[in-house]
């Protein structure tokens, strides 16, 4: 894992995300040569004195892609109950009932609730 130090005489900062103010870590050094050279950045110091090559998991981009995929699984339950209802809304059989009918019976069954939450049950 890479991260960058930013030295300006005798200030050092970490180079952090923006939003999270975590600092911000390179898997790969290509990766991180890429963005310092989209910033700006062509010629840098590398202390590698702390590097050793193995595998490193990151808890984090799990916990990430994991909700990636719950967000796409949703994504695609809801667009199938669009499609659903558009096709039984477009359907010659499909019965449909005037606003002003589901009100008055929404008022209805509000005013019974009601009722029944006071101990006033007809």
């Amino acid at each position: 894992m890479w991260s960058v130090v930013i030295r300006y005489g005798k200030a050092e900062r970490t180079l952090a995300a923006q939003r999270s103010r975590q600092v911000r870590v390179f898997k790969r050094m290509d990766t991180l040569v890429s963005y310092l050279k989209d910033v700006g950045i062509s010629q840098f110091d590398v202390d590698a004195a702390d590097y050793a090559p193995e595998t490193v998991s990151r808890p984090d981009r799990a916990v990430a892609l994991r909700r990636t995929h719950e967000a796409a699984e949703y994504d695609k339950w809801f667009r199938e109950q669009i499609e659903e209802a558009i096709r039984e809304a477009d359907d010659p059989n499909a019965v449909w009932i005037p606003h002003e009918v589901v009100k008055e019976e929404m008022a209805r069954e509000r005013a019974e609730l009601l009722a029944r939450l006071k101990g006033e049950t007809k």
